[in-house]
């Protein structure tokens, strides 16, 4: 199965002040959330930002990109299990959801799993997503993986939206996203 534009939302996790320093690589983590919200909000896709109470806002950069995105507090890690996540989500009214951030092996996790069991397809980017060790995100792609998730690259992402170089806005795409590396 495919990303599909037009039945996914996309949900970037927890990219707070606090918690950034810890995650490994977490520096490129945010660099690379910032092109995912740039992307979603290129292509018109609804795209949420998650804040875990007590670990500090978001960071600036990654405010910016998302520009007026809505920024949801929670206690949980399960983000569904917080009501007015879900009355969020079931608002935007996708059956795809595009998942990335921090961390890997609890948050991202556990809120696919809780979307898996709604009978959503999750696609997680394996390279936009991160945990305080490398263990601990191998484990919780390998468990992804196991449970159904598809696990995808921020590329992938990217061509599965566009689907074709005759896309009329394929070009200006592509020198802004990927660094003009795919023109025809």
């Amino acid at each position: 199965m495919l990303v599909d534009k037009e039945k996914t939302a996309v949900v970037i996790f927890d990219m707070q002040l606090e918690l950034i320093p810890l995650l490994v690589n977490g520096t490129q983590l945010l660099h690379d959330c910032c092109w995912l919200a740039e992307v979603a909000r290129e292509l018109a896709l609804p795209l949420t930002l998650t804040e875990h109470k007590k670990l500090g806002g978001l960071s600036l950069s990654l405010s910016d990109a998302a520009q007026d995105a809505p920024r949801l507090e929670k206690e949980h890690f399960d983000f569904l299990r917080e009501p007015h996540i879900e009355e969020h989500l079931a608002a935007a009214d996708r059956d795809q959801y595009v998942l990335a951030g921090a961390e890997t092996h609890v948050v991202i996790l556990q809120s696919a799993l809780s979307l898996l069991e709604r009978g959503k397809s999750v696609f997680v980017l394996r390279d936009t997503c991160s945990a305080r060790n490398r263990s601990d995100h191998d484990a919780g792609l390998d468990r992804l993986a196991a449970e159904g998730a598809q696990l995808i690259t921020r590329e992938m992402f990217f061509f599965e939206l566009i689907r074709n170089s005759e896309d009329p806005r394929y070009l200006e795409l592509a020198k802004k996203f990927l660094d003009g590396r795919y023109i025809r």
